[in-house]
């Protein structure tokens, strides 16, 4: 296909890669030379079958929602007569697993190998905030870019929580050795914890260089993990941290109760371990100079953190009072759309409205933990934060009823239900901006 131009617009200009669903090619834009992007075709021997195509173009709307700094953005989809086209942002760097075997077998150093995978693990969480699974998180799913910030890709297999699968006929797919134990019985049968499982396999090869199961067959992984339990990485890599390695091998486990419950409690647990080893350290240097120095830099870096807590809890609530003013619109052009008898536009506006109203609840659970983690401050600090005048009026009545969430968040452990919030957004949240 190199050379022809598709859609339209889109100039094929090379080859990036091949797998299993299909070819991945490097376009440009015809008009605009400048703008890249990476253009996936789908094997015909999968578009033949008139049930993957309908799935094709249900998944491709799942995940247009999937708007992430950690993962790749799908633009566009289409098709021309047998061949299926997703139309991908163009991420210049390299996949995880390339960048793991240039280091001949020894893994990545720590510290490196904890950022790329948690940027994975934050863009994981977006994916199941919105009930969506990846199903097959693999080293080469994920691209480093120039800067070292991850790419997760290739939802290709994703699934929509509680929805049809990819796989007919409970047909188990994925990658063996990256492959819960579950997921090796039933690729069906999953929820977020298998993806939180092949995480945790993902983040055991970038630390060692090697694979906790190799395998290249689902029965040779499934016998190593009914045999064993997953392997501690210091035998592999002795300068891991112990508190890295007990991170892995819980995300390893076999049962998945017994696992993280979600890819944010493992990643609030990987950043803890960098909290704790910092604070560490901070305590250890403070021992050496004056009292009075140690408290500046305590109460300087609170303030900085608390800052940054605040500035999250804001958006949180703008996005919630955003997304609130988008369903009012899609409610008010539902019920006209009803009027003049359009139901399939009450249907396509209808199943907007559910996005928005889900959406509407994440926002309300990210101010919520943004209030829990404020309590994990000295309150006084916190409320000077709080109480720091703000030029913009709208910022100034943010803060003001953020005051009141968290003195009443502080006092009973109840943050401010998604109705709550949502009739507040008039007085405080977003307007124009």
């Amino acid at each position: 296909m190199i050379g022809q131009t598709v859609h339209g617009n889109l100039l094929i200009k090379s080859l990036l890669g091949e797998g299993g669903m299909g070819r991945v090619y490097l376009a440009t834009n015809v008009e605009v030379k400048e703008k890249r992007y990476a253009l996936k075709v789908l094997k015909r021997q999968l578009t033949h079958n008139e049930n993957f195509r309908q799935h094709f173009y249900d998944e491709a709307r799942h995940q247009a929602q999937l708007d992430h700094p950690n993962i790749v953005q799908m633009i566009d989809y289409f098709h021309v007569d047998d061949d299926y086209f997703l139309v991908l942002e163009y991420v210049d760097g390299q996949p995880l697993s390339a960048l793991i075997e240039s280091k001949g077998g020894k893994g990545l150093p720590e510290k490196q190998a904890l950022s790329i995978v948690k940027g994975m693990l934050a863009g994981l969480d977006c994916a199941h905030r919105l009930a969506i699974l990846h199903r097959d998180v693999k080293s080469s799913n994920v691209l480093v870019d120039r800067s070292g910030r991850a790419r997760l890709t290739d939802f290709g297999i994703a699934m929509q929580a509680g929805g049809t699968a990819s796989a007919q006929d409970g047909r188990v797919i994925g990658t063996p050795a990256y492959m819960s134990p579950e997921q090796l019985r039933n690729s069906t049968g999953i929820d977020h914890r298998s993806d939180v499982y092949s995480a945790g396999v993902v983040l055991f090869e970038a630390l060692t260089g090697r694979l906790p199961f190799p395998g290249d067959t689902f029965e040779a992984v499934q016998a190593q993990q009914l045999a064993h339990s997953a392997p501690d990485p210091r035998v592999f890599n002795p300068k891991i941290r112990k508190g890295v390695a007990e991170v892995v091998r819980r995300a390893l486990r076999s049962d998945p109760a017994e696992r993280f419950q979600g890819c944010a409690q493992f990643l609030k647990t990987l950043e803890k371990l960098d909290s704790d080893a910092w604070k560490y350290m901070l305590v250890s240097a403070c021992m050496l100079a004056a009292l009075s120095i140690y408290l500046v830099k305590s109460m300087y870096i609170d303030r900085q953190a608390i800052r940054n807590v605040v500035v999250s809890a804001a958006h949180s609530f703008n996005s919630l009072c955003r997304e609130d003013g988008f369903r009012a619109i899609n409610a008010k052009a539902r019920s006209i759309a009803s009027q003049d008898g359009f139901l399939d536009l009450v249907d396509q506006l209808s199943i907007k409205i559910s996005n928005n109203e889900r959406n509407i609840v994440s926002f309300a659970t990210d101010y919520a933990a943004a209030l829990q983690r404020l309590t994990d401050f000295n309150p006084w600090t916190v409320r000077h934060v709080l109480e720091e005048p703000d030029p913009d009026l709208n910022a100034t009545l943010m803060l003001r009823q953020m005051r009141s969430d968290y003195e009443h968040y502080a006092h009973t452990r109840n943050a401010p239900t998604a109705p709550a919030m949502r009739s507040l957004c008039p007085q405080v949240g977003w307007q124009k901006r």
